[in-house]
């Protein structure tokens, strides 16, 4: 009884292998269609690939660690740090359009006339037409901008 069940758990092991340690094949058949594959192709043209996870098990302080998972964590890292500059410089930028964006709501509900500069310096007084244009983007903005500013 003893056995089967060491045989059952051992085939168990066996059979659950990570995903980091899987070969993945590639090769390019004689129509140009590229394929993969886990089975190693029998023609020559192949490349073996590799996979990479963010996912970093715990190991015990003692296990010696190669250099490829260094370069692995190495990378992972970085491109973490990566993400949060971009995180952060992201609410920064929102939160200057969502000021922008109250502030001309608040300039243009203040005033009867309102002077207007377009991007090749012309100036020219809002019609209500034009007036209300700018106020329903500026509502856009808020929206937008004002949500992802605060979270």
């Amino acid at each position: 009884m003893g056995i089967r069940i060491l045989i059952i758990i051992s085939a168990f092991f066996l059979n659950n292998v990570l995903a980091k340690d899987v070969a993945i094949y590639r090769w390019v058949d004689e129509n140009n269609v590229v394929h993969f594959s886990q089975n190693q192709p029998t023609s020559k043209g192949y490349s073996q690939l590799t996979t990479f996870s963010s996912y970093r098990a715990n190991k015990p302080k003692n296990e010696m660690v190669n250099d490829e998972e260094l370069e692995a964590e190495k990378l992972a890292t970085e491109f973490d740090l990566k993400q949060k500059e971009i995180q952060i410089k992201n609410k920064e930028i929102f939160k200057k359009n969502c000021s922008a964006a109250k502030l001309n709501i608040k300039m243009l509900n203040s005033f009867k006339k309102v002077l207007y500069t377009d991007p090749d310096g012309k100036s020219r007084i809002l019609t209500d037409k034009d007036k209300q244009e700018q106020l329903d983007l500026s509502e856009k903005h808020i929206e937008l901008y004002c949500d992802k500013a605060s979270s």
